[in-house]
């Protein structure tokens, strides 16, 4: 079950109320206690003069009855109407101290247990009648036996009376060990519910600090962690609630940030070696335009005096008999052959340094794809040195057009798949993939050569960096094709997995003509680089 705040602030809440309602329950209790036996006690003092008075007015009527044998007989009618009297008197007593028994509140004090004292004023009502049955009886004091009856009776009135008060004294002299032990047990109940309150109160506070406290201090370190840029910070809140399900939202927050970062650094790193490249094939494009002509002048010179010395020896051979001076001639043409071969490769290499130099617009237009590498494979398929090596062609979609000047991607096909030829061994192939949308064309060429190093693919579209087996090339071609496919729009990469397993390039160019805006910004950057 998912423990939302709400729930954990209402256990909390319970808790408190839990500790107030134990505290109150403890402190209310005590102090009704408290007030329930200071009622008792009044109460009890209350019927104190009820006693009295019925044993006063028992005593009075003795007192009366006994002087009735000491009177004359002319007071003793007197005497008995005060015998009447006082036996009114007495009735009226036991009827107060019975009402005051019968008010007494209900409690599980001793004090307050009325029940024998109700038995007792029942005892003296009967024997208070008794005597007054037989004073009914004319001339019931003059008779000695009905005297000694009434005198019995009232000699039990009496003992009956002064028992009252001893009842009530016995039972106080009780009520203070039942108080004892009442407020002992109190004093325990007291401290069993101060200590519940106080592992209570503890348990709430541990509760708050790891349900609240712990994962909102987490949330606000973890955040200035992440606000000081340490994108790789993680917050754990060990919760299931609402505090874990912000940790996580803040979580992938900082995993998009970082992500974003990441991605920035990649694409500042990636202009940052365009920029480097731009730079360099500028570098190389100001100085080939500055120098390819005052190179191509002599070498032009060099060609051609060479070309003519060789025809002139070739006429002289032909007119020397001498076999040794004929082997002489021979050694001569194949040195100016030299010179002429490496004076025209000299020549090739400055008109491409020319061609590399040449930033001006190039007329395109809308041109199928697929002819263009179809034809660079035909041509290819004829060179002699790549006839034991394989080029495996794969349309993965119908014809598609891109905007593009079909000599240059021309150009662009043959440096990316002689280069692959070039890296395989005998037997080895290449695929060459076409594919697309509505958007690019994607050109995908693999070989299963040689491989590069992280080294070399770092360096690959630098001028003059070649790493070919057989150690020829300018180190021109990848440069030349990465400027082309860049002033087209595109894009090109290139993948290895490292030293013999392959290589793979990606060739991207847009299907549709740049706008205007773009050619601007495009042409800007060519100018500035």
């Amino acid at each position: 079950m998912r423990w939302t705040i709400r729930n954990k602030v209402i256990v909390c809440l319970g808790m408190l109320m839990t500790i107030i309602g134990t505290l109150a329950f403890s402190g209310f209790q005590g102090v009704y206690s408290y007030r329930r036996l200071a009622r008792s006690i009044s109460k009890r003092a209350e019927e104190l003069p009820f006693s009295e008075n019925l044993r006063n007015h028992t005593d009075n009527l003795q007192a009366v009855l006994e002087s009735y044998k000491t009177n004359p007989k002319e007071r003793q009618q007197k005497t008995i109407d005060q015998i009447f009297e006082h036996m009114a008197l007495l009735s009226k007593s036991i009827d107060a101290y019975e009402k005051e028994l019968d008010n007494a509140e209900d409690s599980d004090l001793t004090i307050n247990d009325t029940q024998r004292e109700l038995e007792l004023v029942e005892e003296i009502r009967a024997e208070l009648a008794n005597v007054h049955k037989m004073l009914e009886v004319p001339d019931a004091l003059g008779s000695k036996a009905s005297s000694n009856a009434i005198q019995g009776s009232m000699t039990l009135l009496t003992q009956k009376s002064d028992m009252v008060p001893r009842i009530l004294q016995q039972r106080m002299g009780s009520f203070v060990d039942e108080v004892r032990l009442e407020y002992r047990t109190w004093i325990v109940v007291t401290w069993i519910t101060t200590i519940t309150a106080t592992a209570l109160l503890v348990q709430l506070i541990r509760l708050g600090h790891a349900w609240i406290l712990k994962p909102f201090n987490k949330l606000i370190s973890g955040s200035r962690r992440v606000a000081l840029g340490d994108l790789e910070f993680q917050i754990q809140t060990d919760t299931d609630d609402d505090m874990a399900e912000l940790a996580d939202a803040m979580n992938n927050m900082t995993r998009n940030f970082r992500l974003i970062r990441n991605d920035l650094d990649d694409q500042v790193q990636i202009r940052t070696k365009e920029a480097i490249r731009s730079e360099q094939l500028a570098s190389v494009g100001f100085l080939a335009a500055g120098v390819s002509h005052e190179i191509n002048n002599p070498l032009a010179s060099i060609a051609m005096c060479a070309e003519s010395l060789e025809s002139r020896i070739s006429e002289l051979a032909n007119s020397v008999d001498d076999e040794s001076d004929s082997d002489n001639m021979q050694v001569i043409r194949k040195y100016l052959q030299r010179i002429q071969h490496e004076a025209f490769r000299c020549k090739g290499i400055t008109e491409r340094l020319l061609d590399f130099s040449r930033i001006g617009e190039t007329q395109r237009q809308q041109t199928s794809i697929q002819p263009i590498i179809e034809d660079t494979l035909e041509l290819i398929k004829h060179v002699g040195k790549y006839k034991d090596k394989s080029v495996k062609f794969e349309c993965q979609r119908g014809d598609i057009v891109a905007v593009v000047h079909a000599q240059e991607i021309k150009q662009v096909m043959l440096n990316l798949i002689t280069n692959a030829l070039d890296s395989l061994d005998d037997s080895g192939l290449v695929t060459v993939k076409l594919d697309g949308n509505d958007s690019q064309c994607r050109i995908t060429i693999t070989d299963d050569g040689c491989g590069m190093t992280p080294e070399v693919l770092q360096q690959l579209f630098q001028p003059f960096f070649t790493r070919r087996r057989d150690g020829r090339g300018t180190g021109l071609g990848l440069s030349i094709t990465y400027r082309i496919v860049s002033e087209h729009g595109g894009t090109i990469s290139a993948t290895s997995n490292g030293p013999d397993k392959g290589s793979q390039f990606v060739v991207t160019l847009p299907v549709h003509e740049l706008n205007q805006e773009s050619d601007v910004h495009d042409g800007q950057q060519n100018q500035v680089a």
